[in-house]
């Protein structure tokens, strides 16, 4: 097992743990953490050749350590795929997602990261249709609490205050759950709506990458906007 930075018997941070235990540290046939954070860039020279710069011997690699900020690196870490069908007077939606592109857990580092999925069926005049099954988000997903949907967490309680979640790592904490995808691990989750008596059903099916916690992001002022790591649009024709 790897190891991690530990907080009241909870470890919080454990980015090099989760690699080291995955198919990824394997020597032969793995990835680094430089594989992915630090590329091979397409630069010629450290210098501008008119200031003295000579071509290096090796490879030239990315230092911005691209990261939980980059939007490329985000919309590349796993796979979705939706499928939604007409079944007992209403449609069914799908959904799988799988860490298949990334050597740790998604999100991984500070507690605070999530992932929210929200999945929303609606009429020809874009009316939302009633949720019949399925789960549905948590008050502390802020603007999305109550849709159904899926978070993807390390969910921390603050054994002091009760608050929770909490990123108060620094003090009493116990880990409640933690829904974060491993490496290639799965998630599957289904959803049905009722459907109107014609007209096609549009259903939306989307994944976020969130900083932090709404409430927490309100109180400090952060600006910081969800990253929309994969999205679908599918058209179920309804013929009734």
């Amino acid at each position: 097992m790897g190891s991690g930075e530990v907080a009241g018997g909870v470890v919080v941070y454990n980015s090099y743990g989760e690699w080291l235990d995955s198919p990824y540290s394997d020597p032969e046939t793995g990835q680094t953490c430089q594989d992915c954070h630090m590329p091979v860039t397409d630069y010629d020279y450290f210098v501008f050749p008119e200031e003295g710069g000579l071509q290096p011997r090796h490879p030239i690699h990315n230092h911005l350590m691209p990261g939980a900020k980059d939007e490329e690196l985000l919309q590349n870490s796993v796979t979705m795929t939706a499928t939604a069908r007409l079944q007992g007077g209403g449609v069914v939606v799908d959904v799988s997602i799988i860490n298949d592109k990334t050597g740790h857990h998604v999100p991984t580092g500070v507690p605070l990261r999530h992932m929210i999925l929200t999945v929303r069926a609606t009429d020809v005049d874009g009316n939302p249709l009633p949720h019949h099954d399925g789960p549905v988000l948590p008050d502390w997903t802020g603007d999305y609490a109550g849709q159904p949907g899926r978070y993807y967490a390390k969910i921390l309680r603050d054994e002091w205050t009760g608050e929770m979640p909490t990123g108060a790592y620094w003090r009493d904490i116990i880990l409640v759950e933690d829904t974060r995808l491993a490496t290639f691990e799965t998630d599957v989750s289904r959803y049905s709506f009722s459907v109107p008596d014609g007209g096609p059903v549009t259903v939306e099916v989307r994944l976020v990458f969130r900083r932090a916690f709404q409430q927490l992001m309100e109180w400090k002022g952060w600006d910081d906007p969800d990253i929309v790591m994969e999205e679908e649009t599918i058209r179920v024709e309804n013929g009734n």
